[in-house]
């Protein structure tokens, strides 16, 4: 091999080997960053997607019922946000496959149920919905 032939070869190789350190830190750093998130998830017990769907939860659940039958019929949901004043007021949202249901509760009973179709959009810190 020729010193012709050795010194173009070096540009080509210094190229690839840029174009793979190149994808490697660009496709690393995103799959990183989804780690991070579904651990983040998983720690603070957000994005917990359970099984079924959101037509049959939804059935099972009526305005007026106490929480501890919706417990009862549907289990614990994804999340769940309360506040205590004068009355307690609560937010229990349950993901699905199919969709997101949240439910309202007031002093223990459910005053509204609302749904919303579609792969569930699951909120954590550092990504939008």
């Amino acid at each position: 091999m020729s010193d012709t032939e050795k010194t173009s070869r070096v540009p080509l190789v210094a190229l690839a080997f840029v174009a793979l350190a190149l994808a490697a830190a660009v496709f690393g750093l995103r799959w990183w960053q989804h780690r991070v998130d579904r651990q983040s998830e998983t720690l603070a017990g957000i994005g917990r997607v359970l099984p079924g769907s959101v037509t049959e939860a939804r059935r099972k659940v009526d305005p007026g019922r106490p929480e501890k039958a919706v417990l009862e019929a549907i289990g614990k949901p994804s999340v769940s946000v309360e506040t205590r004043g004068a009355s307690r007021h609560a937010l229990w949202t349950y993901y699905y496959a199919d969709g997101t249901m949240i439910l309202n509760l007031t002093d223990g009973y459910v005053a509204r149920a609302d749904l919303e179709y579609g792969p569930p959009r699951l909120a954590t810190p550092g990504r939008p919905e």
